[in-house]
């Protein structure tokens, strides 16, 4: 993926754009082959819980065609740390 900081920009916009009343997500981190997300708001952190990290997943698969898999997610006090790791 030549600019995949370009492209996560876009699809973080509409991510969003779309979710914001219930979470934000923002690139914190990239590394050799992926990125890092924090996602923080009032999401629940029951049932669901995943859905929001996939939504991203699935967004940048069906519209950017940027494949990724989720590698790691650490819960903190303020939202959600996730590692993305490009496919």
């Amino acid at each position: 993926m030549p600019d995949l900081k370009g492209t996560l920009d876009v699809a973080l916009h509409e991510f969003n754009r779309i979710r914001t009343r219930e979470v934000e997500a923002n690139v914190v981190e990239h590394f050799d082959g992926g990125f890092k997300v924090f996602f923080s708001g009032s999401f629940c952190h029951t049932c669901g819980y995943y859905d929001y990290f996939e939504d991203l997943l699935y967004l940048l698969l069906d519209d950017y065609g940027v494949e990724t898999e989720i590698t790691k997610v650490s819960q903190e006090e303020d939202g959600d740390y996730v590692s993305f790791l490009l496919v």
